[in-house]
């Protein structure tokens, strides 16, 4: 081990992932086999052709208010699948991403390298998607992606205004919009009176993820008609998705989803309340202000050497281990660090988090 992990171990607090809660491997399997005999759900699954699965997806579509949902192991996956679908749909190459959006980021570019597609970008790094920029965006636009909410900059999210008027963008684009709704299940605290299938209504397919807020071991879903979903079927053959057995992480999903949803609000009102103890504790700018989902990020102004002591010295003086990794990709003399409020952070007090914090920025003043 590391000093590092010597110290994070020394730690009777850890913020960051996972953000469901603390528990052995052993522990969730027995909970997934409880919940499997509970169901009576006990024949063998192959190929995810059976009962668990089906349930999850419909169960998915009901959420989101699609027609059809397909499960697919990896959310890498299930958003190229929709690339290409849309592709071949318009005839079109091209992507608008944001310059933060996963797919450019965290997928090694697959987009361009394995599926020979193109991307233009948003021009500005912490402003969310318009319709304008839809607007603007090349001939050859097929795909719009939109990330709800936009993780980069702190889960922003477009007004409701903004974002019917993207709809409407694409629609007289004849361009097709993807939701990248990673962390999708929240945004309804931000939308006051609006359902998670009035926020995908207009979309031509919605991405999930199964472990991100909701927590299960892993998974995500592809939602949209049922000829998208069927398209995605084969595009999760060709791209190798196809395993021959769902479980545990299907019906961990499918268990923890009608119980992680009814908690959705409680989280988001934690992460306003802990956002607003930090920055009052440190000093330290929050992103967005007041945070608009369950997820933010703390603007902290050191580089990358700078940001690991003060962490460290945290660790060491409140017991609190904040992050394992700073994010820095707009400047490297600013660093910011991502909570996301899940049952984890649920169980810590408010209060100790943001003395972390202050300790920090305590440490960083004396740099």
């Amino acid at each position: 081990m590391t000093k590092r992990d010597d110290l994070k171990s020394a730690c009777d607090v850890t913020v960051g992932f996972p953000h469901d809660g603390d528990f052995t491997p052993s522990q969730r399997l027995r909970a997934v086999a409880d919940f499997l005999d509970a169901k009576g759900w006990a024949a063998e699954e192959t190929y995810l052709d059976g009962p668990v699965t089906r349930a999850l997806e419909t169960e998915t579509a009901r959420w989101l208010g699609t027609e059809a949902a397909i499960w697919f192991p990896t959310g890498t996956m299930a958003q190229a699948a929709a690339a290409r679908i849309h592709a071949a749909e318009t005839g079109r190459s091209t992507l608008l991403l944001h310059p933060s959006s996963h797919l450019e980021l965290h997928e090694d570019h697959g987009y361009r390298e394995a599926h020979e597609l193109s991307a233009e970008f948003t021009p500005d790094w912490r402003a969310a998607v318009t319709a304008r920029d839809v607007e603007a965006a090349g001939s050859d636009l097929a795909t719009v992606f939109i990330e709800l909410p936009q993780r980069h900059a702190g889960g922003l999210l477009p007004s409701w205004d903004e974002l019917e008027a993207i709809k409407a963008a694409c629609r007289a684009r004849s361009a097709r919009l993807h939701i990248d709704g990673a962390r999708l299940w929240t945004c309804t605290e931000a939308y006051e009176g609006r359902a998670l299938a009035d926020i995908c209504a207009g979309a031509d397919s919605v991405y999930v993820s199964f472990y991100k807020d909701i927590g299960a071991l892993g998974g995500a879903a592809l939602a949209g008609s049922a000829d998208v979903v069927e398209a995605a079927r084969v595009w999760r053959h060709r791209l190798g998705g196809l395993v021959i057995r769902g479980w545990p992480q299907v019906p961990d999903a499918l268990r923890l989803l009608p119980e992680r949803m009814a908690r959705m609000p409680a989280y988001v009102a934690r992460a306003r309340e802990l956002a607003a103890a930090i920055q009052a504790a440190s000093g330290f700018e929050i992103e967005p202000h007041a945070p608009l989902t369950n997820m933010f990020h703390v603007r902290i102004p050191l580089d990358g050497d700078a940001v690991a002591k003060a962490r460290d010295h945290a660790a060491r003086e409140t017991g609190v281990w904040l992050a394992n990794r700073f994010w820095d990709y707009e400047a490297p003399d600013y660093h910011s660090a991502e909570l996301s409020v899940g049952e984890r952070i649920m169980a810590i007090p408010v209060k100790r988090i943001a003395m972390a914090f202050a300790a920090m920025a305590e440490y960083g003043g004396k740099g």
